[in-house]
């Protein structure tokens, strides 16, 4: 059996196209106007694969009708509101189970839950281990809001509003406030107030609000809590970060360049007594790729606390959550007091994902989910 896998759509690093084929699938590859000029023969393949959704390469496979998996594994994601999702070719598996619920509201038997996994070159160990330090944190700081940033003619009543609104989620985990605390008067100052490239065109009007929900507000609330956050970890105790993003506004920062490859990357996962992780607050309850592969190299992860965490593993054990600024800095004083016990969780950490979160397991269950004869 043989399928195609289109190429340069999202995040390619991730391994899943490795994992069809060491599950014994053919894989061949393709870039999307490739795809376009026609230049494959559809019945050749059994179904095209992508990471992440594309309205185009959803397009074309409906017209041809070769089936078309989508693999979510980041979030938020414009591409998933636009119309194209609900044709009747598209298979889509997405890591976070409230954005599958969502989607599932378009294409109820054709969106499926699927946590994410890592890719087998994550678990080599190519004994990098070098002079440790105390706290880390790779990534971004979401500052990309010039949609928000720059609204201009709201009502000061709005204005109100969505600050009220982003500051109480600043401060609540586990639940997501913002959708649903949107008013349709609101969401039309919002749009009104922002530049028409701002806000794609595109889109099907009942996700009005999930848009406004998370590539706007939840990209400012993240914005806010990572800058909070890391300001109240590097108060107390030496604290790294890899970004390119500015942070002058946090001068208690040890700063570096972000990593450039994955080996380079590997070896501050496992060098940091504690690795620090943020998850995007449009993610409302999945575990996002960068704690797997924190884990996967051997590193210890301080993450906020997601429903799905104990899903897949056990928390104290395999990895350690949050759910407050107080118990964050809390933690990171216990482990960096109680080094073997740090240690022992990083270990059982990485067998677990070893174990079971590679993305063969991953593409098996796409292909039993979609092929056997029970599906």
């Amino acid at each position: 059996m043989k399928a195609l896998a289109c190429v340069g759509i999202g995040n390619s690093e991730c391994g899943i196209v490795e994992g069809f084929r060491s599950a014994g699938l053919e894989m061949d590859e393709i870039c999307v106007n490739e795809l376009a000029e026609g230049k494959w023969k559809e019945d050749e393949y059994l179904f095209v694969f992508t990471v992440n959704f594309s309205p185009a390469v959803s397009e074309i496979c409906q017209k041809v009708l070769v089936p078309y998996i989508s693999y979510i594994v980041q979030w938020p994601d414009v591409s998933l509101y636009h119309p194209a999702v609900s044709n009747l070719c598209n298979f889509i598996f997405c890591f976070d189970r409230a954005v599958c619920r969502k989607l599932q509201q378009v294409i109820f038997d054709r969106c499926f839950h699927l946590p994410l996994g890592v890719h087998a070159k994550r678990f080599l160990d190519n004994g990098m281990d070098g002079e440790k330090i105390e706290v880390s944190f790779s990534g971004s700081l979401c500052q990309m809001n010039e949609a928000y940033d720059k609204a201009e003619g709201l009502s000061e009543y709005a204005q109100g509003y969505l600050e009220a609104l982003i500051k109480t989620q600043v401060r609540i985990y586990g639940e997501n406030l913002l959708e649903a605390a949107l008013t349709k008067d609101i969401i039309k100052e919002l749009k009104d107030s922002m530049p028409s490239e701002q806000f794609p065109s595109d889109v099907m009007a009942e996700m009005e609000n999930s848009i406004v929900a998370d590539t706007i507000l939840g990209n400012k609330v993240t914005e806010i809590e990572r800058q909070q956050l890391l300001k109240a970890v590097s108060k107390q105790f030496e604290t790294h970060i890899y970004t390119a993003d500015e942070v002058r506004q946090l001068p208690d920062l040890c700063v570096h360049e972000p990593a450039q490859s994955w080996e380079e990357q590997a070896k501050i996962y496992r060098n940091s007594r504690i690795n620090l992780h943020f998850t995007h607050r449009s993610v409302s309850s999945g575990v996002p790729q960068e704690v797997f592969e924190i884990m996967a190299a051997g590193g210890f992860v301080l993450t906020n606390f997601q429903p799905e965490i104990t899903e897949n593993f056990v928390v104290g054990e395999h990895l350690e959550t949050f759910v407050n600024e107080k118990e964050l800095l809390e933690k990171i004083a216990y482990y960096l007091e109680h080094e073997e016990e740090r240690a022992q969780i990083a270990r059982a950490g990485q067998q677990a994902v070893r174990e079971y979160h590679s993305y063969r397991e991953r593409a098996i269950a796409i292909f039993n989910t979609l092929f056997s004869d029970n599906a």
